[in-house]
């Protein structure tokens, strides 16, 4: 998104790739826990407090 210079900041996980089966973790909380350790998320995030 950063090189595409994109205005658009959105990023969507496949079905079954961010909660593991037999988890009751809920998607919405599990995909934060994935999204955080992706540099370019964590980043524009680190950004938006600056």
């Amino acid at each position: 998104m950063t090189a595409q210079r994109t205005p658009v900041n959105f990023a969507a996980f496949e079905t079954g790739t961010v909660v593991p089966a037999g988890s009751t973790t809920s998607a919405h909380m599990a995909t934060w826990q994935v999204a955080y350790t992706i540099p370019g998320i964590r980043d524009w995030i680190m950004w938006q407090s600056r």
